[in-house]
Formats: structure tokens, sequence, C-alpha cells
């Protein structure tokens, strides 16, 4: 592993520190002897540099967030304690060298200096998933300078990707570094838990400290949102992310201590690199990239160009040639239908079932409904305000519905919609609001009026022009 001399996960909760505990950390006695040992442990290795992963501080949704000064410093008074304080040097020259990778793998990420806090209004400080185990670490040990990473809200194999990046970035530089995993797990194993209770709680935790001590990384991998949300943990990205340093290894875990005193669930755990092994990361980008390709195999004409398109800009920066992709398609008659016709065209953009874009137009504004899609798909990706720009890495993820509009026809009254049948289009005193047939959760053209008045900031009292729409929708 080179200058990575290891990987330790540790938890965080403030009332383990007797200032802030005020004698409730003795119901902590085993978390605390496991950070010790830790903090043993780190003093025996040395590190000059400690990169430390944590679930709080500045989080992004959509890219991890590097704290990027010469310093920093934080205190806990958000806990009654604010005269427990810590200064660290960061490793500059090695944040550095990470902007630089970072630029070159296009990798998710905000390298939050004093001016980009400001102009984000947000404060750059430690936070207490950094200064909680730091505070029992710099006890036995304190030469070193620290490197401090945010999760973001991405998705679990993307954070486990950017580990790898990081350690690339480890192995050409000229320090050692230790990586510290901070992240607490379940919130709610007991009544009293902060999350209350959730019996798939205890399933959670089993799961964490099974895959560590069998090294089925695998397993943690495919944890659904839905599992780790009813466990409302905070150690999980932490964890896959800091295991992508180890991507290509066998694991060797040793489970300093695990309790849940108050309805958490607090991890101690030291791992090495053991003998090579197949990388995670190559096997799952391959069950990625098959399911890819048999998704493509499925798709409708109008589908495959919006894919093809997007991934042409998204991909290259360039827009897909209509002409030379009609080509390739075999359905002569359906070129011409998409070739020689116009129509509003609305593309939407998912991924892993949740909308990632929706661009449209209720009626044509280019030569052909082919030019529309091509048009449509490239601003579902780039100009939607509720989502960042589609990303290269996530192309292999997306999924597209193709809704191609017909004829507008005026309705005078609800009784003539149908939510699942019709879309409908308002317009009144100056604005206008489109909604698509057939949406999730919309189930009433009551709910379809109310959304779209509400779209187009058109109060329930202002009278409006009611429209109806069938569309021709492609998945």
């Amino acid at each position: 592993m080179g200058n990575l001399l290891g990987v330790v996960i540790v938890p965080h909760p403030p009332i383990i520190l007797p200032l802030i505990g005020q004698g409730e950390e003795d119901n902590a006695k085993a978390t605390i002897v496991g950070l010790q040992e830790i903090a043993s442990l780190i003093k025996e290795k040395a590190p000059e540099m400690i990169i430390c992963i944590t679930p709080h501080g500045n989080v992004f949704d959509d890219g991890i967030c590097i704290l990027d000064e010469n310093a920093i410093s934080g205190n806990l008074g958000e806990f009654g304690a604010e005269e427990i304080k810590i200064e660290k040097a960061l490793d500059q020259d090695f944040i550095d060298r990470l902007v630089d990778f970072f630029l070159e793998k296009e990798v998710p990420s905000v390298f939050l200096s004093k001016n980009l806090a400001k102009e984000y209004a947000t404060a750059l400080t430690l936070d207490h998933g950094t200064m909680i185990p730091l505070c029992y670490i710099d006890q036995e040990y304190s030469q070193y300078k620290l490197v401090h990473i945010t999760i973001g809200m991405m998705e679990l194999l993307d954070l486990y990707e950017i580990g790898t990046f990081i350690r690339s970035v480890i192995e050409d530089y000229r320090k050692s570094a230790l990586l510290l995993i901070s992240g607490d797990l379940s919130h709610a194993l007991s009544e009293d838990a902060p999350a209350g209770y959730h019996p798939e709680a205890k399933e959670f935790d089993h799961l964490i400290l099974q895959s560590l001590k069998n090294g089925k990384i695998e397993d943690l991998l495919w944890i659904p949102d839905e599992v780790s949300n009813t466990a409302a943990e905070c150690g999980l990205r932490p964890i896959i992310m800091g295991l992508g340093f180890l991507d290509g290894y066998r694991i060797d875990a040793h489970i300093h201590s695990y309790e849940a005193p108050f309805g958490v669930g607090y991890l101690n755990a030291s791992i090495e690199a053991n003998e090579v092994s197949e990388s995670l990361l190559a096997k799952m980008q391959r069950k990625r990239h098959l399911a890819y390709l048999g998704k493509k195999r499925t798709e409708s004409i109008p589908v495959s160009l919006a894919r093809a398109t997007i991934e042409e800009w998204v991909g290259k920066g360039q827009q897909l040639d209509w002409e030379t992709f009609q080509e390739l398609i075999l359905q002569k008659d359906f070129v011409y239908e998409l070739d020689r016709n116009r129509a509003g065209v609305f593309v939407s953009v998912y991924k892993k079932g949740d909308l990632r874009g929706c661009m449209g137009t209720y009626t044509p504004n280019q030569q052909s409904i082919a030019e529309e899609i091509i048009h449509n798909a490239i601003m579902a990706v780039t100009e939607d305000p509720r989502f960042y720009p589609l990303r290269k890495n996530e192309l292999k993820d997306i999924e597209i519905k193709v809704d191609i509009l017909h004829k507008l026809v005026r309705v005078e009254s609800i009784e003539e919609l149908d939510a699942k049948k019709y879309g409908i289009y308002i317009e009144g005193k100056g604005k206008s609001s489109l909604l698509l047939p057939n949406l999730e959760g919309v189930e009433t053209p009551k709910e379809q009026i109310e959304i779209a008045r509400e779209k187009a900031d058109i109060g329930l009292a202002e009278e409006i022009d009611l429209y109806r729409f069938e569309v021709t929708r492609y998945e």
C-alpha cells in the first residue's frame, strides 16, 4: 500500500468527552477504550498526514468537500464546550495535488477556501465529526498535518471510486498517511435513540460489522437508500469512501469496540490491507456496463436518439448530427416520421428512479421532431434549474423518457380531463404552465390543475384558460 499506513473507523459522539458528558461518558466505556486503542495504534504508526473523512461539515449533494487553507480550527461550542478547541495545519501540498488530479478525472468536488466559503455563505471550520476523535488521538500523537474531507450525498459506488482516486495521489506522495473514517452507525437502536426505534437498525449495524469482519465489502455497496435512511446513520458513506482506499486488496479488519449505549451504534475498527485481490471497483463497473448495454438494446428509437444526443454532448462536448445518426436506424418509416413532422417534445432523464432533468416544448420550435428531441435532450441535462448539469460518470446510469405531444385542445370544465390520459396546459394573466400526463403521485385532474397553477404562480382564484393534450410516450 506504499505510503498508506492503514485505515481506522471511529465514532464521534460528543458525550464521550468528560466536559460534555458530565459523567454520562461512563456509559460508553467500551467506546472510549476502543478510541484510546486507535490513538495508540496511530502513535505507533506515526503518520505524517491524517486524512479525515467525515459526514459533517460542509455536505453537498453533488460532490465532496475538501478544506483548502493552510490551517483550520474549530471548537465544540455547539455542545456547550466552547473551551474545547483544536487547530490543525492542513497539508497544502497534498491538497494542491488533489486539485490537479481531480480536475484531470473530473471528480465532483469543492475545494473550500475562505473566499469560497463566503461565497457559499458557509463556515470554514473543523466539524465535530473530526474534532471528537482528534481530541483522543492528539493525547497520544499530534505530529501530523490534516486533510479534511466531507462526503457528498452521492451514489455509494461514486464515493468508493473517489476513494481510489485519493489513494492514487497518496501513492505518488512523499509523506506517509493514515486514513481516519469518522461516522456513527444507526441512530435508531432504542426507544430513546435520536431517531426513535426501528427494528431494521440493528440489522444495518450487523451488516456493517459482518461485512468488515468477513472482508465482503461488496455487500455494503448494495445497501438500499431506504435501509440506510431507516437506520438514520451517518457512517455508511464515509466508510464506503474510505474502503475505496483499499480497493484491489483483501482486508483484515479488527473490531476494537462496538456498543450502542444511547441508541446509537459506535464502532471502533482498524483495517489493514492484505494480499492483492480483484478490484471491486472494476467488477462493479463491469456490472454497470452490462446493465447499460442491456438497457440500450431495448430502447425505442426516440429514446435512443435522446441518449445518443446526451452522450455526444456530455461525453464529447458536441451536438449529435441527425443526418449521420438516422443512417443507423433500420426502421426507415420511423425515420421519415421524425424527420418530416413537427411537434412539441419533452425529454425526461431519471437516475435510479429519481428525476435528474426534464425540459421540453409544448409547440414545436425546431424543423422536425428529431431536431426537437436533440435540442430538448441537451437542455434537460444542462439547463434544468433544479439540477446541476449531468456528468460523464452518470451517463450509464440514466433512464430516459421522450414524450411527443399531440395538438392542444381547449376544454371548458374539469370533467373533460383525465390525469392518466391527458396532460394539461394552462394560461392566465400572461403566465402559463404545462403538466405531462400519467405522472407518479398525480392521480386526479384537480391535482394536475393545482400543480400547474403553482408552477406558473397563478393563484387559485385567478381565471385560467385550460387545455388538454395527449402524448405518445417512449421509454
